[in-house]
């Protein structure tokens, strides 16, 4: 099984001027022999699109939240306009979905309309995936307009996507009881150490309490990931020494990589 980043900036496609692998929206995917998950269509699903071979392994894609960059890739989305591919999209709220399904490929926003598609998008509740063996559990995140995390199960492995997610000494504790023992922990880290005195509502967290709340959590690996579009290598390598002098402090074996598009784990 492998955990892929296709995508790991956040709010739109990266305008640093340094040459950093930090490019596109959100979109990160777990592969095994028998099925593909996709969390998110920011701009990343398209090269991952682009990338896949196999049309008759089955596909189901989650949704965070609909906010631009996590939806933006979606009608560029190469195996939507294969027949032969098996896409299910996966929701808690599977009318949310069929509605937002119907304004993303509206002629306002899209040329193509959802109703030319080759086939329609298979649409179902997280229990879906019970007989591909693995599971999805939700989570409510801490994001303007809403936001879910998931926890992916499978066997013996499991995962946590939580993007947009601002932490705080409110719900610490909380999401450390809700994210505890993840074999990989993928979470939001749009700021390092500015000021939180005027963004305590944009949604997003502070790479200190990301770390803090790993190390509550005896997380195996941390992949810090949804960085801000203007991160430069001068900041990416603050954030990096402050992890590996704290994770040297507190004698961690806890294991941590910044995400970067094209980024593999084997899990």
């Amino acid at each position: 099984m492998k955990c892929t980043f296709y995508g790991v900036c956040g709010s739109y496609p990266s305008i640093s001027p340094d040459s950093l692998p930090i490019r596109h929206t959100a979109c990160v995917a777990i592969e095994t022999t028998d099925f593909l998950v996709i969390f998110d269509a920011g701009s990343g699903i398209i090269n991952l699109g682009h990338s896949i071979r196999d049309v008759s392994k089955p596909i189901f894609l989650l949704f965070s939240h609909f906010h631009y960059d996590h939806i933006i890739g979606l009608p560029y989305f190469s195996p939507l306009y294969d027949p032969r591919h098996n896409i299910t999209i996966l929701h808690p709220n599977p009318k949310k979905i069929n509605s937002i399904l119907a304004k993303i490929f509206n002629s306002d926003f899209f040329p193509i309309p959802y109703s030319q598609l080759p086939k329609p998008i298979d649409v179902r509740p997280l229990d879906f995936c019970k007989p591909y063996n693995f599971s999805i559990i939700p989570y409510s995140l801490n994001h303007p307009g809403g936001c879910l995390g998931y926890r992916f199960i499978y066997h013996d492995t499991s995962v946590i996507y939580a993007t947009d997610n601002q932490l705080d000494t409110n719900n610490l504790n909380d999401f450390s009881t809700l994210f505890k023992c993840s074999s990989l922990l993928i979470h939001d880290c749009y700021f390092f150490d500015e000021s939180q005195e005027n963004l305590k509502t944009w949604g997003h967290t502070f790479l200190p309490d990301l770390l803090s709340l790993s190390l509550s959590s005896n997380i195996d690996h941390l992949c810090p990931f949804h960085f801000k579009p203007d991160i430069n290598h001068a900041y990416l390598n603050s954030m990096k020494h402050f992890v590996d002098s704290t994770l040297k402090e507190k004698q961690s074996p806890m294991s941590c990589t910044f995400a970067y598009d094209g980024f593999s784990i084997d899990l």
